[in-house]
């Protein structure tokens, strides 16, 4: 093989591998996940991840809990994240979709599935699925954006609106439920999938480490990301505050 024959043949081989290269980085996720208790002293997991595609935003959300769900406070119910570039600009985010497989409760039988990838996208009045709603950042939990499907009274003015979200139902439960308290209930199992446009211009590395998970209704319980240095504390919600790091 000649010399020129090999350059272009090293040339070819260095494209495929930025092409590669930028296709990976097109398409990584941020995760962001926390472990505690709940104010009922259950074991805790949940997860966020966070993925831009151009105009895109997937944002996912899990209950990766230990353990069946035993009270309103192990339902994931609220989910507050931050996305701004290098001069503090965040997008103007428009919720396309918001799916999860909903389940009808029993403590006396198995769960059963009432809809499959069921649209919970809360627009109107007693819809009670999930809504999303830009925040103050400049108030509690100081971060810019939320999604839930409780009032979160306790976080007022960043709060939601209470007629469109209700109470716990359309939460995220894990396992097969076994008490009162969540029998008889609307909930998602296990995980629900966001889709958000107006992200042109913004990248995963604009995503904040800074971020929250809310149980409960006001929220009861909070699962908080604080990165370092840990200056802000949080206080006057009515309940259990567990301060957590991004898993490394």
């Amino acid at each position: 093989m000649g010399v020129l024959q090999m350059a272009k043949k090293y040339v070819k081989i260095a494209l495929c591998l930025l092409t590669l290269l930028f296709s990976t980085f097109a398409s990584a996720t941020i995760i962001h996940q926390t472990q505690g208790m709940s104010d009922t002293g259950d074991s805790i997991i949940f997860e966020s991840r966070l993925t831009i595609d151009q105009d895109l935003l997937t944002l996912q959300l899990f209950n990766f809990s230990p353990l069946t769900s035993n009270s309103p406070d192990d339902l994931l119910s609220s989910y507050f994240f931050d996305i701004y570039n290098s001069i503090g600009q965040r997008p103007e985010l428009v919720l396309i979709s918001a799916r999860g497989d909903v389940y009808q409760t029993n403590k006396k039988s198995a769960d059963k599935l009432q809809t499959a990838s069921a649209d919970l996208k809360a627009v109107k009045s007693n819809d009670n699925t999930w809504i999303y709603k830009p925040m103050n950042p400049a108030y509690n939990p100081y971060l810019g954006f939320a999604v839930g499907t409780v009032g979160n009274g306790n976080l007022n003015p960043n709060g939601f609106p209470g007629n469109i979200v209700g109470a716990i139902d359309y939460s995220i439960y894990t396992g097969d439920i076994a008490t009162q308290s969540l029998s008889n209930k609307l909930l998602v199992k296990d995980s629900l999938t966001f889709t958000f446009s107006g992200l042109t211009g913004f990248a995963e590395s604009d995503i904040s480490n800074y971020f929250m998970f809310g149980m409960g209704t006001k929220p009861d319980t909070i699962l908080l990301n604080i990165p370092e240095p840990a200056t802000l504390i949080i206080l006057g919600l009515g309940g259990t505050v567990l301060f957590v790091r991004k898993r490394k």
